[in-house]
């Protein structure tokens, strides 16, 4: 009991006693405590957000990639009649008549 005597009486830990004593002190640190983790718009919530954000928005790139070389391959098909015939070839294993189509599977 002596050792907590002797700290106590320190005029530091009794200003640093006083403060956490204050009301006001202890509403500020309820408020903040309440605000960053008990609320429903906590930080933990906040961050779980942000990160959906950035993770969506790397989607849209992406898809925006996607439709842009679907359109240009769109554009391609539609004004050649060859790479048309090729891709219905290598797609949909289309043939004209009297030809013989082999496919030839990989085993992996």
């Amino acid at each position: 009991m002596s050792i907590f005597k002797n700290i106590s009486e320190k005029p530091v830990f009794k200003q640093i006693f006083k403060v956490i004593k204050n009301k006001y002190f202890l509403v500020t640190v309820a408020f903040l405590v309440w605000i960053f983790f008990l609320d429903t718009n906590n930080l933990i919530v906040w961050y779980k957000d942000l990160r959906q954000l950035a993770d969506q928005n790397r989607q849209k790139v992406y898809f925006q990639n996607e439709i842009k070389q679907t359109e240009e391959k769109l554009k391609e098909l539609t004004s050649n009649k060859d790479s048309l015939e090729k891709f219905a070839r290598e797609e949909y294993l289309f043939h004209e008549s009297g030809e013989d189509i082999y496919v030839i599977e990989d085993s992996k």
